[in-house]
């Protein structure tokens, strides 16, 4: 009996999530998803893999740990910016094409055997952060993975092909955080109008 009045209680209320322990899973999903969901996690400064994760425990009509996005016009602004994340890497696409790293450039550099992977603690200055997220993004891999290929690089390893560090990637760069910061307000205030009256006042 005690169970079942237990049962009632907080009815009508979002459950509280309980996190287990956390396993590797390998997702498949369609390029035009995972690009939304990385838009709706970069514009509230999570990681994709958070973004999914709230997304599912709020389809089971949990109490998500990070809320997800609600409003129209929320939806509206997320869709704003992963048009222009299309934009974006369309251009970046023809400077890929017209960029072409010689064969005798790629000769004197040395291959690299990696070893086994370590964990290491470290910290950013918050401006050299987004640019190592937006590089990421436009070299189209993970924020570790663009780290790990710039000390390469920077040690003369052979690398991936990047983009190069010409004018008009860094013009871009610059363009894309600024956008991504203006986006992120609006997105607060969509949320919650009375975030954007406090910052009036």
């Amino acid at each position: 009996m005690k169970v079942k009045e237990k049962m009632g209680d907080g009815r009508g209320r979002p459950r509280k999530y309980a996190r287990g322990e956390m396993q590797y899973r390998k997702l498949w999903l369609p390029e035009n998803l995972l690009m939304e969901l990385r838009v709706a996690a970069r514009v509230r400064r999570y990681t994709t893999n958070d973004e999914i994760i709230s997304r599912l425990i709020s389809s089971l009509h949990f109490s998500p740990r990070r809320h997800v996005i609600k409003t129209d016009e929320g939806q509206r602004l997320v869709a704003l910016a992963r048009m222009f994340d299309e934009f974006i890497q369309s251009r970046l696409d023809v400077i890929r094409a017209e960029y072409q790293v010689k064969d005798d450039a790629l000769t004197e550099k040395k291959p690299f055997v990696p070893g086994k992977n370590r964990s290491f603690s470290s910290s950013f200055p918050e401006n050299l952060r987004r640019d190592m997220e937006i590089s990421a993004r436009f070299n189209r891999r993970s924020m570790n993975m663009e780290i790990q290929e710039r000390l390469l690089d920077s040690l003369n390893y052979l690398t991936e092909q990047q983009l190069p560090e010409n004018e008009e990637v860094k013009r871009l760069r610059e363009l894309a955080i600024l956008f991504d910061e203006f986006i992120l307000d609006k997105v607060v205030v969509a949320e919650n109008p009375i975030a954007g009256k406090d910052k009036e006042s």
